[in-house]
């Protein structure tokens, strides 16, 4: 694969930016992607969301005897998660949302238990912001995060009765990683989160519910608080390795050694905790740039590929959350508080049928196996209004038709599965190159009439392909 197409994959989520890195290098890119905007606009379909402590009081009352409130939260969240992937397909610099998507599988909340769809919308925006800034300012900022208070149950945590819920994970998942703090931080911890519960525009502390006497936390004894916390759990002299470990299973490879983590966290720690300098350490690092073949591409990144190479726009709705659902990775939706484990989780039998049938019902074709009853299932009654792939047999969304993108100036097969190669595979093996020589032959026609047709049949051929599902 060259260079530019392996860029803006691992950069992005396709090959939809190979152009831009081609002409103005990974440098301005990346200075390009940094000076995004950190926001989307306020949907409409988000009007009428829960979004103080009246509403939602209000709301838990109603649902007693009536779902309703209930299950427009649930139909605004899934809109929600079709929004922000049309947004990671959309973007001309789609590092932000990249980022925006790692932070989501760090600080881990599922909408599921969180319910209500303001809380997830600030939050992902609270992730798009800082794409590129501080992991110590996020991470005491989604201290305060109302969905994250409700996902991990501070909500529930109080001086008498405590909950060590959030107190565990900011330790074990989020910053320091098991070995690197004890019990008694934990039970101090849930100590001084007590009282912090949600609020109208975030998190705050309601005096009454909290513990004001003196606590030990990390070696360190005082009337500690959130914000005191995130200070001392980031003068830990490992503070940073867990984060960098997921940072380079996200961009470089599913198994970084020890060594490698140990290096990216120290540059992270002299760098005062700042994305940017390390995104910029990433591109320039030679092991980054010849890491090709180490990384599975996730459900995202495997359907945005397809769809860009297609030249088609995102599938229905119903279609999208159903291939997801599949895939194990519904945006918004991660399977536990760790979150997605990546890479060779990504490949089961099951999954890769589904992937291989997701290309062939994008070409508008019959599906084979029993995938077809796995991609129409739907898991709730109140599924999002929309057709599935499988409804629109003759055209694709809008009535579009898959054109593959291949330069029609090559008037050989081997000239075209090379151009293919280049920006779809991260090696060709003999097996590979033989089974493309079947399909596209050599006495290929770039003028005939079913030219077009005859490429789009190689392309769809290489997506099934195992070396398609590796980066």
């Amino acid at each position: 694969m060259k260079e530019a197409f392996f860029l803006s994959q691992r950069l992005g989520f396709s090959n939809a930016q190979a152009s831009t890195l081609q002409k103005t290098g990974v440098a301005n890119f990346l200075k390009n992607s940094f000076d995004t905007p950190n926001q989307i606009t306020l949907p409409t379909f988000m009007e009428g969301a829960v979004k103080n402590r009246s509403e939602l009081r209000a709301m838990k009352k109603e649902t007693e005897t009536d779902k309703t409130a209930l299950i427009a939260e649930r139909k605004r969240i899934r809109k929600l998660a079709v929004l922000w992937t049309e947004k990671m397909y959309t973007d001309p610099y789609p590092l932000r949302e990249k980022m925006t998507l790692f932070w989501h599988n760090h600080f881990v909340t599922d909408a599921q238990k969180v319910k209500l769809s303001w809380a997830i919308w600030q939050q992902n925006a609270l992730f798009r912001e800082f794409a590129f800034g501080n992991y110590k300012t996020l991470t005491l900022r989604i201290l305060y995060d109302n969905a994250m208070l409700m996902y991990l149950d501070n909500t529930q945590n109080r001086v008498k009765n405590p909950n060590e819920n959030l107190s565990r994970e900011l330790l074990e998942l989020f910053t320091l990683g098991v070995g690197n703090y004890s019990e008694a931080d934990i039970k101090a911890g849930a100590r001084a989160l007590a009282g912090l519960s949600i609020g109208d525009d975030g998190g705050k502390y309601y005096p009454r519910l909290g513990d004001d006497e003196a606590k030990t936390y990390l070696g360190k004894t005082g009337n500690w608080k959130a914000a005191d916390m995130v200070d001392l759990i980031f003068q830990h002299p490992k503070a940073g390795n867990r984060l960098m470990e997921k940072f380079l299973k996200a961009f470089m490879t599913d198994a970084p050694t020890t060594q490698l983590v140990a290096e990216y966290g120290a540059a992270f720690r002299k760098a005062n905790f700042e994305m940017k300098p390390i995104l910029e350490k990433l591109v320039r690092d030679d092991r980054f740039l010849k890491s090709q073949g180490a990384m599975i591409k996730d459900p995202v990144s495997f359907l945005l590929g397809t769809l860009y190479e297609f030249q088609l726009d995102m599938p229905p709705a119903g279609a999208l959350l159903s291939y997801s659902r599949g895939q194990g990775m519904s945006l918004l939706y991660p399977p536990n508080v760790k979150g997605w484990d990546a890479g060779r989780s990504w490949l089961s039998a099951q999954k890769l049928l589904q992937r291989t049938n997701a290309v062939t019902l994008l070409l508008n074709r019959r599906p084979s196996g029993n995938a077809k009853a796995q991609e129409n299932k739907a898991d709730d009654a109140d599924e999002m209004e929309s057709t599935t792939m499988e409804e629109k047999p003759d055209k694709n969304k809008a009535g579009q038709k898959p054109v593959a993108r291949w330069n029609k100036a090559f008037t050989t097969n081997k000239l075209i599965i090379g151009e293919l190669m280049d920006k779809l595979v991260f090696a060709v093996s003999p097996d590979l190159q033989m089974e493309c020589e079947q399909v596209l032959k050599y006495d290929f026609d770039p003028k005939a009439e079913n030219a077009a047709q005859s490429v789009l049949r190689l392309v769809e051929h290489i997506m099934k392909s195992p070396e398609y599902q590796i980066i």
